[in-house]
């Protein structure tokens, strides 16, 4: 896999790029506008300060320990904290990967430390672009692969019921460090929530509202109904990976839910293809830089 260079396939320039005095809100609302889950962060544009995440804007504003920002600078008020800049909240130490990697190089560091997004720097050591876990899914060739989605799914399924609130999927996602939770209605699956779902709540109008009345303590008590997605989309465990990677590419979702029956027994991501099927007995990956895609599949059992 060493002639697939890593360039053919991320994204340049990044999505988003942030300087440390960008505000919360402003960060929020960035993300929100262009559908990612993470920011690089540079006050000029080349040289790369960091980076900062959903989940480290969900820590900050009462999701984990970064909370404790918010007490100590803003004494616990979100309207400030929104106003006050990310500085605080940025991660300086991430890993980055180089333009004249390869690609397998990439996935191998990405999947070795369970990361979903590496900024990528070029020659110079500027900012060039980002990889993703999303851009790694999308060449997974819909082919036969041999292997059930139970070999790989997450287990076990760490859910809420459909009266928890924002707050509590804050706090979910960052006490399991996870991304989705599905939500629960008397014993049945009635949707999902995902770290997107939560920012694009927090960049819409309605909470620009909210805040504005001082009703902070109101908007981290709104149930996840109002920002989550009902009926997501689902699974058999032992369905072939291959129909799998179908209905998430055909849907435009990064999981499925997995059901045995009418219950639900894990969920199935595309974090999970990148972590756990490199280490199935058998799997091997057959690259087609031509065609920008990887062939996958069990050739022994």
């Amino acid at each position: 896999m060493s002639v697939f260079p890593v360039t053919t396939i991320a994204r340049h320039p990044p999505a988003v790029v942030l300087t440390q005095d960008t505000s919360s809100r402003s960060a929020i609302l960035k993300m929100a506008g262009k559908s990612v889950r993470h920011a690089i962060v540079s006050d000029d544009g080349r040289k790369m300060i960091g980076i900062v995440s959903a989940k480290d804007i969900l820590n900050y504003l009462g999701g984990g320990d970064k909370f404790e920002i918010v007490k100590r600078d803003c004494e616990g008020n979100i309207l400030r904290a929104l106003e006050s800049p990310i500085r605080p909240i940025v991660n300086r130490t991430p890993l980055v990967g180089s333009t004249s990697s390869s690609l397998p190089d990439m996935m191998r560091l990405m999947a070795k430390h369970d990361i979903g997004m590496l900024p990528l720097l070029d020659g110079a050591s500027e900012i060039w672009g980002s990889l993703s876990e999303r851009h790694l899914f999308r060449l997974f060739e819909a082919s036969q692969m041999f292997v059930k989605v139970f070999e790989i799914m997450s287990k076990p399924l760490i859910t809420l019921d459909l009266k928890s609130t924002l707050l509590d999927a804050m706090r979910m996602m960052v006490k399991h460090d996870i991304r989705r939770i599905p939500i629960m209605n008397e014993g049945e699956l009635w949707g999902i929530i995902t770290v997107k779902d939560i920012i694009r709540f927090l960049a819409s109008p309605y909470v620009d509202h909210i805040i504005t009345m001082g009703l902070s303590d109101f908007l981290f008590n709104t149930s996840v109904a109002k920002m989550s997605t009902m009926n997501p989309k689902t699974v058999s465990p032992d369905v072939d990976l291959c129909d799998a990677v179908k209905s998430m590419n055909l849907a435009s979702v990064g999981s499925l839910i997995v059901m045995s029956g009418c219950r639900p027994v894990g969920i199935l991501t595309e974090r999970d293809f990148l972590l756990k099927l490199p280490k199935l007995r058998g799997v091997e990956f057959m690259p087609d830089p031509g065609k920008g895609r990887v062939l996958v599949g069990r050739i022994h059992f």
